[in-house]
């Protein structure tokens, strides 16, 4: 079975700005992963790239997200509660944050969970 370098998913990957400096985590992450696991990986975010579907601008979670394999990403296809405009609790920690492209408002496991862009704590 052929290995893939890391040179080759970063190149695919092709991060900019800020996550340029994740290649050190990213190439740790990649390494990890047996060949078989890193031809699945790669497949899957060429594939995607190809059919212009969503692959994390953030490497490290692209590598990690498309490790999975796809009927588990499926089944994890859950979304995340918007909670702009509804009742909040005071004793949960809430952040603005980007999903999907969208502006909302989230519960902090939210934003870990789902890794979403750009949270900035809302304070009641």
């Amino acid at each position: 079975m052929e290995t893939i370098s890391f040179d080759t998913i970063w190149t695919l990957l092709a991060p900019f700005g800020e996550f340029k400096r994740r290649r050190l985590a990213c190439m740790a992450l990649w390494e990890s992963y047996s060949p078989a696991k890193q031809q699945g990986i790669y497949a899957r975010i060429q594939g995607k790239k190809q059919r212009g579907e969503f692959v994390h601008e953030n490497p490290y979670f692209a590598i990690e997200d498309n490790s999975r394999e796809p009927a588990m990403q499926q089944r994890t296809a859950v979304e995340p509660t918007n909670y702009f405009g509804k009742p909040l609790s005071r004793s949960t920690n809430y952040y603005i944050a980007w999903y999907n492209g969208q502006k909302g408002l989230y519960t902090e496991e939210a934003v870990r969970a789902y890794r979403m862009s750009n949270p900035q704590k809302f304070e009641l």
